[in-house]
């Protein structure tokens, strides 16, 4: 032992400087990490910054265009500021609209707009709001309102006042007034001269027939994007000193102190035990080490672990293999999982005639439980939500297969009940593991409202007609789960809905859901959760619903899948 550790002296320089280049080579990747963080951060951060100011300004013409009457624009523009205002302060004491002139309404409207316009310019912080009419060949417009911010350093444009069009505004001219395009939104950062960067979104404003007769433009500008990115830039740069200094510190006293000098005598000891093919005495190697107990267990160990080494490698070689390919399939099951199910763009995205949402949260890497809606002619949608009679990979397959049969037969037309009945007859066919999926298949007509329903074994929707609260619908009759029992009959069911009315469909894993008393989520709580949330959008309220879940089952483990989806019907197409 005593030659060991003269001899780990004599090695002493030699490890240090290793550790040495390591630390050195540690504090360099996270240099060149927090390097190409405050890159990447940088230009996410700035494209993050602009789509969110972009967004906001085009809401705030959106919302400026809703105050000017677009019939009045013509006549507008046949009066001065000064005669609009004259005419406007001898209204006097009429406080009866209807006891206005025309031409004093006229004025009233121009004024009391003008009005709005400026507080919406200044309470939400915009450069700049006005109105403008393009002329006939873009290349000039002419102000209508014009109402700046009370920090401007803009002058006022008077009603009537003339500019020349710069080139990037002229193309977004002829989309809004030629009726292809609801908004555009302009983005200028250079050669702006003595401006300041700025971002303006441009909406139509329409007469009473929808005809574009101006357009509202608010302007924001980005003095703001240089003060945040500076203040990022510094902050991640200064919290990467920090960890480099930290990095240092303690990977040197810990690697030195703990591993390093122990590694290094286990090391010898394994060396001289190869050679000599002797053990010290018990004891001896983790004592003379240090006091770490890992470092201790390690040195005790050392004979049996050089016995077993070979084995355990080729061991744990076949087991790592094995789990990483079990994983990676896993992974892949469950993205083409995921890839089969509508898309949040899909189902946020604007629909004529309806608003839908969906969400499925699988008990393990897959599962069983799907949804789907797609339109099978220009007035008929489907709706669908499947439960498969089982958990992980397999129901994952046999989903696929019934999603699959449900949508290609839907592709033929015909009624939910026909749609039904044959993929059930597919499916039995060739149903060896007997297996079974649960479906409630809907097809809407959203020209009338009508509604044809098969329910294939699943539970009964949550239905919202008019302003009335939902209730579990269960005129629908069920039939047998699809391929439990072969050559079932199914049964159709119909009901009528009208704009406005609500469906929410479910699985049971959503109702089932229980909590370490044993307790179920139950049918009474998922009703009283859908009425407290009646009036938000169908994305909330399957939101507001996975918290109440959440909140209710705690840190007890989810068992069955979850699947739910909340259909609105908006009005007839």
């Amino acid at each position: 032992m005593e030659n060991i550790l003269e001899t780990t002296k004599k090695s002493h320089k030699r490890s240090f400087s290793f550790l040495t280049f390591m630390v050195g080579f540690m504090v360099l990747i996270l240099v060149l990490f927090a390097i190409a963080v405050i890159i990447i951060g940088y230009f996410a951060f700035t494209q993050s910054f602009t789509n969110e100011y972009t967004d906001y300004v085009y809401r705030i013409a959106s919302s400026g265009a809703k105050e000017v009457d677009g019939d009045y624009i013509d006549t507008y523009l046949e009066h001065t500021s000064d005669e609009m205002y004259e005419i406007y302060d001898n209204i006097g004491s009429k406080t009866d609209k209807e006891d206005l002139t025309e031409e004093e309404y006229m004025a009233y409207t121009y004024v009391t707009t003008e009005d709005n316009l400026s507080q919406l310019c200044n309470n939400m912080n915009m450069a700049v709001v006005y109105v403008i009419r393009p002329s006939e060949d873009y290349q000039q417009y002419t102000s209508i309102f014009n109402c700046l911010n009370a920090n401007s350093k803009f002058d006022k444009w008077e009603l009537g006042h003339v500019t020349d069009s710069s080139n990037d505004y002229i193309t977004a001219y002829k989309k809004i007034l030629k009726g292809n395009s609801e908004g555009e939104t302009i983005e200028r950062i250079n050669n702006l001269g003595a401006g300041e960067p700025h971002i303006t979104a441009l909406v139509p404003v329409k007469d009473s027939e929808g005809n574009v007769t101006a357009i509202i433009c608010a302007q924001r500008n980005l003095g703001d994007l240089n003060l945040v990115r500076k203040n990022f830039i510094q902050g991640v740069g200064a919290l990467a000193v920090i960890l480099v200094i930290l990095v240092i510190i303690l990977s040197t006293r810990f690697l030195k102190r703990d591993l390093i000098d122990p590694i290094t005598i286990i090391s010898m000891e394994s060396d001289r035990f190869a050679k000599e093919k002797t053990r010290v005495e018990d004891g001896t190697l983790s004592h003379s080490i240090c006091k770490v107990n890992e470092v201790n267990n390690l040195a005790h160990s050392i004979d049996q672990m050089e016995k077993d080494t070979v084995q355990y490698i080729e061991d744990i070689t076949v087991f790592t293999g094995e789990k990483e390919r079990l994983g990676a399939e896993l992974d892949l099951a469950s993205n083409i999982q995921i890839g089969m199910l509508p898309t949040v763009e899909q189902m946020l995205s604007e629909k004529k005639g309806y608003s839908i949402y969906a969400s499925t949260t699988p008990a393990r890497e897959v599962g069983g439980d799907f949804f789907d809606f797609y339109m099978m002619d220009d007035t008929h949608l489907v709706i669908l939500i499947a439960d498969v009679s089982d958990k992980g990979v397999g129901a994952a397959f046999f989903m696929a297969i019934a999603k699959t049969l449900i949508r290609a037969r839907a592709g033929m037309g015909g009624s939910a009940t026909e749609i039904i009945t044959y993929v059930d007859k597919m499916i039995s066919e060739r149903n060896s593991e007997g297996m079974f999926v649960t479906v409630w298949m809907a097809i809407i007509d959203l020209s009338t409202g009508h509604v044809d329903v098969c329910n294939a074994g699943h539970d009964y929707p949550a239905i919202m007609f008019g302003s009335d609260d939902y209730i579990i619908q269960k005129g629908t009759r069920h039939g047998p789960p699809v391929g439990f029992i072969p050559g079932a009959r199914f049964i159709q069911s119909e009901f009528e809905i009208a704009p406005g009315d609500r469906i929410f469909l479910y699985t049971d894993g959503l109702n089932e859901a229980k909590r370490s008393d044993g307790e179920r989520f139950g049918l009474d709580r998922m009703v009283t959760v859908l009425n407290a949330h009646k009036e938000e959008s169908n994305e909330r309220i399957i939101a507001n619903m996975k918290d109440a879940v959440r909140l209710f089952v705690g840190s007890e483990p989810q068992f069955d899948d979850m699947t739910m989806l909340s259909f609105t019907f908006e009005e007839k197409i």
